[in-house]
C-alpha cells in the first residue's frame, strides 16, 4: 500500500456518496449524515485573480449570499480555480462539518456576504443555502 492510498480511498468514498445522492439512492438527510465527516478540500473565499486584482471567489446566490466551493479532490479544486482565474491560493483540507461550522460562525459576524456551501460546483453542484447551515450542523452532530 502506497503512502497516498488512504487519501484516494477517502476521495473514492466521498465520490460514491455524491454519486448515490445524485442518483437519488441516498436522500438529503442520509447523504449529509454520511458526508459530514468526509474530508474536503477548500481555500479562503477571497483571493488574487490573474488580472492582478482581488475578488471574492464564491458562486453568487440570492440576497447578498454566495456559495463557497469545496471539493473531494485536490485536482478538481485546481481545475475549478484555474477556470475562475484564481492564482496563489492555499489548499486546505478538513472534515466537511468543520467547514460548515466555520461558515456558521462567520455568517453570524458582520459580513457583507453570507456564505453557504457548494460541493464540487463543476461535477455535483450540491448546495447548502445559508438558512440551512445551522439546522444541518445540529442534524449532523445529532
Amino acid at each position: 500500500m502506497g503512502l497516498f492510498d488512504g487519501f484516494k480511498k477517502k476521495e473514492n468514498e466521498a465520490g460514491i456518496l455524491l454519486e448515490k445522492h445524485e442518483n437519488k439512492v441516498l436522500n438529503d438527510k442520509d447523504f449529509l449524515k454520511a458526508f459530514g465527516n468526509m474530508e474536503v478540500y477548500y481555500t479562503t473565499p477571497f483571493g488574487d485573480h490573474k488580472d492582478g486584482g482581488q475578488r471574492l471567489f464564491v458562486i453568487p446566490g440570492p440576497d447578498k449570499t454566495g456559495y463557497m466551493p469545496v471539493f473531494i479532490s485536490e485536482q478538481d479544486m485546481k481545475n475549478f480555480y484555474e477556470q475562475a482565474g484564481r492564482k496563489g491560493y492555499l489548499i486546505m483540507k478538513a472534515p466537511f462539518i468543520s467547514i460548515i461550522e466555520t461558515n456558521s460562525k462567520t455568517n453570524k459576524s458582520n459580513t457583507p456576504v453570507k456564505l453557504g456551501l457548494i460541493i464540487d460546483p463543476i461535477k455535483y453542484k450540491v448546495t447548502l443555502d445559508v438558512p440551512m447551515i445551522d439546522p444541518i450542523i445540529r442534524f449532523i452532530r445529532g
